[in-house]
């Protein structure tokens, strides 16, 4: 056995050695691509990978790029969000390549088809799965929500049967643990967290990354279990001048999207885009007196900037506007007259923000500053039954980053930089029963904060990255630290290896974060002071990539653990009247929280433009509620997803299967209730079934589809809904779809 152990520890070591001695050989270049004027611009952010390897890399702010040469393959592959893989054959002695993508997706002026994947892994060091644009098209995706059909790394679920949010979750844990970014800028947060996945519309998005376990320090404290970064469409890069979206469903749904593309002059271009929708049709599919999706009416535009001067600063500047009026309850309600005898809600959001983005090059080769500031302003004026609660939200960011590479091979990079983070945020709650009930909170968090962070890397092969930051937090006068680790290795052509592990810090909010119990007639009662949630992370993943037919397939498996030190516990289980908050080991509360997540998943591609699917995840999240450790209320442990794929010839027609099976989940205690108003302890498992057809054309596209085929739904979704003015009232006990079969058509025509 010793024996053994000693081949295995020499075989590692002389496979990282000839790793670092086979990184010599190595080819760089730029890429480039031509704008509107014919003049040729650098491209940012393209992937450089050899074909059935995962050794790659990224150009950076001025399109070059760096590649470690391998004796496996001479193909190098090149992917951009807005055009095809492309691949180039390498000579054995090359050493440089300038490489020019055009827009019929051509390089090097030799047409290619290729198979445009719907999601690939990033070749960072944080395991980052990538959905393209062509990825989002696969289903209808009105909204951020609705675009993670075809992953079983995030959930998405209706937050209760009244309001029509959804809500998602990362590791078997509540998507206010994960960070979610607007172009690396913090976007949802506080008020955006009940309704902000519908205000990002889906025919804005470019690409979104999803980023497990901890992420950079560069984006602050917070991300405990994951990231998820927004790429919305850039005018620089975007071909399309003129784009328009029409799309209606069998509920009643309706949705015009309009996008134009401006070229000012060279280096400046600007780009309107505005989203309208509304939910016109009162549905009361289960006859229970509610409507089974609000009156939903949403108004959003954006104006973004984005300039340049090659050679010495580029920046971006977005600025948006929502208006949205949502109006639900039982049928017969009228937010003209509202009383005791029929129960209803209304909310009204008005959300303005600001992001400005500008890098500027210094004199070293890889030497740049970079800057982020953004502002939010945010109301919500709303009410629930007899309950109001109006609520006011102001934050301010700013965020300055030094960055440098140093050595002979520039495989030192070093990040440093420093934040502040300002959040104003007003409540008001009045309760109007026998006895009047008013919450009123006045909250202001200021949190200035400085970050490093060290990189070393052999030519992607071995990367090592390291963070640190510490961050004041005033309001709860706390130092926060934050140390996070990242390592890439990639021992072999075809295969990589990540580990993971990290600290997290986030600001708790009750009612912002859990207006979904506001619907319900349960008395809240909160802890006598207020603490920061705290929480480790750490995973390890392994990503195998091979080669098929039909292109480049793959087969990932990844594990991430995590630990509270502090968490804020919304207790369910103690009453079915009542809500109970207290932080973790706390008086009320002597207990643990924690979450194992597991995910495999194997993509294949047997044929050309034929896309196999296979995933499977598993959650053990366990936290102490009512006294005893139990699983997480209203969590599906198991899940597991099919998606097939299937394009004819330059796409002209596209085929789309998506099966998802959810496993039985528990729900919260409602054993004090009476009779009729109690809950089993689990609920029942079930699957859904999605599928689409889309046809193109020269500049048309027309897609048909259907969600929830099996017309699966649970039944008697909201308790005493009778008497919704009882005490036994409760509309938060989600675990399935509440509407069934739904059908939609829409429409995209592209002018370029």
């Amino acid at each position: 056995m010793l024996i053994i152990k000693k081949r295995t520890i020499v075989i590692v070591i002389l496979t990282f050695l000839c790793t670092v001695i086979h990184a010599q050989d190595m080819l760089q270049g730029t890429v480039m691509e031509y704008n509107d004027k014919k003049q040729l611009t650098p491209v940012v952010g393209a992937v450089l990978q050899w074909e059935n390897s995962s050794v790659g890399t990224v150009t950076d702010i001025n399109g070059t790029f760096k590649i470690e040469k391998i004796g496996e393959s001479n193909q190098l592959i090149v992917r951009y969000f807005t055009y095809q893989n492309d691949t180039i054959f390498i000579q054995k002695d090359q050493k440089e390549l300038e490489v020019v993508l055009l827009k019929a997706h051509q390089l090097n002026e030799i047409s290619v088809e290729a198979t445009r994947q719907g999601s690939y892994i990033s070749v960072k060091p944080i395991l980052t799965t990538v959905l393209s644009a062509d990825g989002l098209r696969k289903a209808a995706c009105c909204n951020l929500s609705e675009s993670f059909d075809n992953t079983v790394a995030v959930d998405v679920e209706y937050a209760d049967a009244v309001t029509g949010a959804k809500q998602i979750s990362m590791l078997g844990l509540a998507g206010i643990y994960n960070q979610i970014l607007l172009e690396n800028t913090p976007f949802i947060r506080l008020l955006s967290h009940q309704f902000g996945l519908s205000f990002v519309p889906g025919v804005w998005m470019e690409a979104i990354s999803i980023a497990k376990g901890t992420s950079s320090v560069t984006n602050g404290y917070e991300g405990m279990t994951g990231q998820i970064n927004i790429d919305y469409k850039k005018p620089e890069k975007n071909q399309e001048r003129f784009f328009l979206n029409l799309f209606t469903n069998s509920m009643g749904k309706g949705e015009i999207n309009l996008n134009t593309r401006i070229k000012i002059k060279e280096h400046l271009s600007t780009m309107f885009l505005l989203h309208t929708e509304g939910q016109f049709a009162k549905l009361d599919l289960n006859r229970d007196s509610f409507l089974d999706l609000p009156l939903n009416y949403q108004v959003n535009a954006m104006n973004r900037w984005d300039y340049d001067k090659p050679g010495k600063f580029e920046g971006r500047t977005l600025v948006s506007y929502l208006w949205e009026d949502r109006v639900g309850g039982q049928k017969n309600f009228s937010p003209r007259r509202r009383d005791e005898t029929v129960y209803g809600l209304r909310i009204r959001t008005d959300k303005f923000n600001v992001i400005t983005k500008n890098g500027f090059l210094l004199p070293g080769h890889h030497e740049s500053i970079g800057t982020i500031l953004s502002f939010t302003y945010h109301q919500n004026l709303s009410y629930f039954g007899l309950k109001d609660y109006n609520a006011k939200q102001l934050s301010g960011y700013a965020n300055i980053l030094y960055s440098n590479r140093y050595g002979k091979s520039e495989r030192h990079k070093f990040t440093a930089g420093g934040s502040f983070q300002v959040d104003i945020l007003n409540e008001n709650m009045l309760h109007v029963t026998d006895d009047i009930s008013r919450i009123k909170s006045e909250y202001i968090e200021m949190v200035p904060g400085i970050f490093t962070e060290y990189s070393y890397s052999i030519d992607e092969k071995f990367v090592l990255m390291g963070g640190l930051r510490f961050d004041y937090n005033f309001y709860y006068n706390m130092l926060f630290w934050t140390p996070r680790l990242h390592l890439k290795w990639v021992p072999y052509r075809d295969g990589a290896i990540r580990l993971s592990a990290g600290k997290g810090y986030r600001t708790a909010h009750v009612l912002v974060e859990n207006m979904s119990l506001l619907i319900n007639n349960r008395t809240f009662i909160f802890p006598s002071e207020l603490k920061p949630e705290e929480a480790y992370n750490g995973g390890v993943s392994f990503v195998q990539s091979f080669d098929m037919k039909g292109g480049k397939s793959k087969f990932s498996v990844d594990y991430f653990y995590t630990t509270f030190v502090n968490q804020m516990i919304i207790d369910l289980d103690r009453s079915p009247q009542r809500v109970y908050v207290y932080h973790l080991n706390d008086k009320m509360n002597k207990g643990k929280s924690y979450s194992h997540s597991f995910q495999a998943e194997l993509t294949l591609y047997p044929l050309k433009r034929f896309e196999l699917i296979m995933a499977y995840r598993f959650n053990d999240v366990w936290q102490t509620t009512g006294e005893d450790l139990q699983p997480k209320a209203l969590m599906s442990p198991h899940k597991a997803l099919l998606n097939i794929s299937y394009a004819t010839k330059f796409e002209k027609w596209k085929f789309n299967l998506t099966v998802q099976y959810n496993s039985s989940m528990r729900f919260p205690n409602t054993q004090n209730n009476p009779e009729p108003y109690r809950l089993p302890k689990q609920s029942p498992d079930y699957f859904i079934v999605n599928a689409q057809i889309t046809k193109k054309y020269k500049t048309l596209e027309i897609y048909l589809g259907g969600e929830n085929l099996l017309n699966y739904k649970q039944k008697n979704p909201i308790l005493s809904a009778d008497n919704p003015f009882g005490d036994y009232f409760d509309a938060s006990m989600l675990y399935a779809p509440i509407t069934g079969i739904m059908g939609y058509v829409g429409i995209n025509w592209k002018f370029f």
